[in-house]
């Protein structure tokens, strides 16, 4: 072995243990970005539910007879409990006459905004990383 070849072997391991290191370190990156975006994902699954929930009991009370309409409704907040206790609803509605043929129809619009601040939608911005709102609407007739 001549005297200048040594230590050649050092600087390879070295260098590969610097791009196994890189690799490792992308990977965790990589696997923890998947972690997030899932949860998130399942944030959003459970907003839309907290929403449509919202929706439905907003749709049950202006269509029951001697609720008062949207009156009782309108900038309604929901807490919930259980498995969606991290979610707040908060419902609008507006309401229509409509003449169609001989009968009187109301129409109601209802907007249910789900999410997992204290205020939906949220008031600060930018909003939290974890903030995850969900909207759904819908118009009901009754005559």
């Amino acid at each position: 072995m001549c005297p200048s070849e040594r230590g050649f072997a050092m600087v390879v391991v070295v260098a590969l243990l610097a791009i196994l290191a890189v690799f490792g370190a992308a990977l965790v990156v990589i696997s923890t970005t998947q972690q997030v975006g899932a949860a998130l994902d399942m944030q959003g699954v459970r907003a839309y539910y907290a929403a449509r929930g919202g929706l439905e009991w907003g749709m049950y009370h202006v269509l029951r007879s001697g609720f008062g309409g949207c009156g009782g409704i309108d900038g309604k907040s929901i807490a919930y409990g259980g498995n969606l206790a991290d979610f707040r609803v908060t419902l609008a509605c507006t309401s229509s006459a409509h003449e169609e043929g001989d009968t009187a129809l109301t129409t109601f619009s209802i907007v249910a905004t789900a999410c997992n601040d204290s205020v939906c939608p949220t008031a600060s911005s930018p909003p939290p990383p974890s903030y995850v709102e969900r909207q759904v609407r819908v118009t009901v007739g009754s005559n």
